[in-house]
């Protein structure tokens, strides 16, 4: 604590904000009860007597908690603006650009100010290339469909809605085409904004100029430099998620250091004294900061730096720990919602790692031998060594005599060839060290948020973020420049990184982790924080710390615990995916089956596909969440996008035994889903109603239709649909796909229908599905309906819930209550829902 001061203060304060998110949030107890509290407390701890250092010291920190409440309070948000319009209304809406289609992934998207800190992002249904033209600063109207944002309702699920509010954004609206914009005249918005923008768009510009033929190129140096990722396509960054280096790509942290560190080294070689180097360095660094648009992980970076800075003014020894928590603080003070941002919290574990675990490891092991060949052409430099690096001296000395005797090399070269030699191993293995103890710390969040912990990583971070470095001031020259040979080696070197991301990703064991026990997670935590206690404080306690440590990492990374389950029940839950279907079935025995994996409607027909993957965005996070990791059977009703669009996502990270199928018609799409069944090992089973029946842990499967003889047109429709009834004991489930009338007509025909406890209602509660005769034979108690919250579609039908209603079946919709669960063991039933 003496070497680290602020670090206790950093901890009280944070603890007081998480108190906040847990306790109080969203009620009206004001901040100033806080402060006030904090106030009174704190001063009474200053009157304290000096004989009681530890009291004082314990009130001084009940202080900072209180401290920290208050500040989240202060910045807690009120209530969302409302709009004077109906959800999905069509209104004329007028604001100024703040965030214009440049930086959307197709140029399709900005973001309109109505009024203070109430924005609306529109997007433009462009049918061809055409881009929107708008900048920022600029006045508009709109007339535009407005939505309020949505999040998807299973547990677990990602907030969008507060993602968007963080910005200041409650509304979506979309519009037919650019021709319902009208720019009006006038300028808006702040000046400074505006030459930020211009800035941006200038450097982003540039980088297009430099690669005319290339967006590839130019989509991933765009997010390297400038931080603007909206280009990026998914699948060309996927091996760089895989491999655990996707930090390198995206703009963090480290690029403000790599930045920092080239310029005091070009410094250092025109003799700039060290102060001002680093004063110059400072600026150039908040420069990159307000070009990359103040995103967080750099406006820390230029805060830690700045620090580091004042630091070396004042003569101080810069402790990394004490400067993190320094960051931290004035971090918390100023946007304590930060606390709870995956890159906050990614970034600050990392140094802490390095500081904590890495540098100590480093200054046992490394540190003496780069010691030892410090000045190593001068002995006489010698006797200033302390007793390690100067052994290590000798032996080396010895070593480079006996190169000098065996190779004929000159004393002076061979003492040249083995420093060399030395500091090359000593950087290799202070990059393995740096990565193994970055991986180690970061287990519990990456596991959390990406729910992959990279085995490969260890090697790929050691190779790819020293190629990704070097492109940061190789880029920023080349958009300075313009020089045409310095543009290719830039590419050369990014096409070489993701190489190397491939060659490692395509070692890399499919093992995901599923969410972990909160026992655990607490265990392998406090196991991390006795551990960077020991190694500094009690040395000879480090075996049995790591020991404990390394036990509980196998843990986390093996999961070895089962999948949230009811034991001895059939389950059947449909997942929120909006306008698609994606339903888990559960059997007694714990074995598992996935029926589609949701997709946006019409997909397939879209110019611009969705970068939102439902498969790897929605369902995958949801099975997850109730630890599953490997699923036994998929099954794809029907070669629809809002029923296929995920599944390539779900064959890739669950790796079922089987894929069941119907009718498939061979389309691009159904290729696409062969193709990762074949790379994952997944046999793709082939049914219909001569299939027979199937016993699943104690549940009988009976496949309904397709009928033998049907035969697929060119192109899906729903009438190719899988349908099968499940059944477990008295209850039974009918999955229905989206079979419409002619598809029903031919189970009525076949005589094969019995009267069920659960239906999925086909085709989203369409018109077209659940006919008067088919409702008569299957005669549900319950229903389940898949559908979009106010679909374009008008799904489900007035006709069909009145059929329902008259059929007395009690209907349940993803679209009012998110998440939809049913189980049984066989006789009883029970139904929930998220909402």
């Amino acid at each position: 604590m003496r070497r680290e001061p602020l670090l206790v203060p950093f901890v009280c304060l944070a603890t007081g904000i998480l108190l906040a998110h847990l306790l109080i949030s969203g009620r009206s107890a004001p901040a100033t009860t806080f402060s006030l509290a904090g106030a009174a407390i704190l001063a009474f701890s200053l009157t304290l007597c000096r004989s009681y250092p530890r009291v004082r010291l314990a009130i001084l920190g009940t202080t900072l908690v209180l401290a920290g409440l208050g500040t989240q309070m202060l910045h807690r948000r009120g209530p969302a603006p409302r709009l004077d319009a109906e959800d999905g209304e069509a209104v004329l809406l007028s604001g100024c650009v703040v965030n214009p289609p440049v930086f959307s992934p197709q140029r399709e998207q900005f973001t309109l100010d109505l009024a203070r800190n109430a924005a609306v992002r529109i997007s433009v249904n462009l049918k061809t290339d055409a881009k929107v033209a708008l900048a920022y600063g600029q006045k508009v109207e709109v007339a535009a469909k407005v939505r309020l944002p949505r999040n998807f309702q299973n547990p677990d699920s990602f907030d969008y809605v507060s993602y968007l509010a963080a910005q200041h954004i409650f509304w979506t609206g979309s519009v037919a085409g650019p021709g319902d914009i009208h720019v009006v005249s006038g300028r808006c918005g702040s000046r400074a904004v505006a030459m930020l923008y211009a800035v941006r768009t200038w450097a982003l510009e540039r980088i297009r100029a430099l690669y005319p033929d290339d967006p590839h190129t130019v989509a991933l140096l765009q997010a390297t430099l400038i931080g603007e990722t909206a280009g990026v396509d998914r699948r060309w960054t996927s091996d760089f998620r895989v491999t655990g280096t996707y930090h390198a790509l995206v703009i963090s942290g480290q690029h403000v250091s790599v930045l920092a560190f080239t310029l005091l080294l070009l410094f250092r070689l025109i003799r700039v004294r060290r102060l001002p180097a680093l004063a110059l360095a400072t600026v150039v660094c908040w420069l990159y900061a307000f070009i990359s648009g103040f995103s967080s992980p750099v406006v820390r970076a230029a805060g830690g730096f700045t620090l580091f800075l004042a630091a070396s003014y004042l003569f101080r020894r810069t402790r990394i720990l004490n400067l993190l928590a320094a960051v931290g603080i004035i971090y918390l003070l100023l946007a304590p919602e930060e606390l709870y941002d995956p890159s906050f919290q990614l970034s600050f574990l990392s140094a802490a790692a390095i500081a904590a675990f890495a540098i100590p490891l480093m200054q046992r092991t490394t540190e003496p031998l780069r010691e030892a060949v410090k000045r190593f052409d001068q002995r006489r430099y010698d006797p200033q060594l302390p007793p390690a690096p100067a052994s290590w001296r000798v032996e080396l000395r010895l070593l480079a005599r006996t190169l000098h005797l065996w190779t004929g090399l000159s004393e002076r070269l061979s003492n040249l060839a083995l420093e060399r030699g030395i500091r090359l191993a000593v950087f290799v293995a202070d990059a393995v060290i740096v990565s193994a103890c970055v991986q180690f710390a970061l287990a519990l969040p990456m596991i959390a948020y990406f729910h992959r912990l990279s085995v490969t990583g260890l090697s790929a971070n050691i190779v790819i973020v020293p190629l990704l470095s070097l492109i940061v001031p190789l880029g920023f020259a080349c958009i300075l420049t313009g020089f045409a040979p310095l543009a290719v080696i830039t590419r050369q070197l990014l096409l070489l990184a993701e190489w190397i991301a491939s060659r490692h990703a395509s070692f890399e064991p499919n093992w995901r982790q599923g969410a972990i026990p909160l026992s655990i997670a607490l265990a392998f935590a406090a196991s991390l924080i006795v551990l960077a206690y020991v190694i500094r404080r009690r040395p000879r306690w480090v075996s049995p710390a790591l020991a404990c440590s390394l036990v509980l990492f196998a843990l986390v990374y093996g999961q070895p615990w089962k999948a949230l389950l009811p034991p001895g029940q059939l389950e059947v839950s449909a997942i929120d995916v909006g306008q698609g279907d994606s339903l888990l079935i559960a059997f007694p025995d714990g074995e598992t089956m996935l029926v589609d994996a949701g997709g946006f409607p019409g997909a397939e027909r879209m110019v611009r596909k969705p970068q939102l993957d439902l498969g790897e965005d929605v369902v995958a996070p949801y099975l997850w969440s109730r630890r599953i990791r490997h699923l036994d059977y998929a099954v794809l009703t029907h070669g629809h996008s809002d029923h296929m669009g995920g599944l390539p996502a779900i064959l890739d990270d669950f790796r079922p035994k089987q894929l069941w199928v119907g009718a498939e018609p061979d389309t691009a799409e159904w290729r696409n889903v062969e193709k990762h069944a074949a790379a994952d090992g997944v046999r793709i089973r082939p049914m219909n109603r001569n299939t027979g029946q199937m016993k699943i842990g104690g549940v009988e499967i009976r496949v309904l239709a397709p009928s033998p003889d049907y035969v697929p047109g060119e192109n899906a429709t729903n009438n190719d649909s899988l349908v099968f009834e499940i059944r477990y004991g008295k209850r039974s489930v009918l999955l229905t796909g989206d079979a419409e009338r002619a598809e029903e007509a031919d189970m009525l025909a076949s005589g094969e229908l019995q009267a069920v406890t659960l239906l999925k209602i086909g085709h989203h509660g369409s018109k077209t599905s659940s006919s008067e005769d088919f409702l008569s034979a299957v005669q549900p108690k319950f229903a389940f309906i898949s559908d979009g919250y106010k679909n374009q579609f008008h799904h489900p039908s007035g006709d069909v819930l009145a059929r329902l209603a008259t059929h007395q079946v009690s209907i349940f919709r993803t679209d009012q209550r998110g998440l939809l669960s049913f189980r049984t063991d066989g006789n009883r039933v029970d139904l929930n829902a998220f909402r």
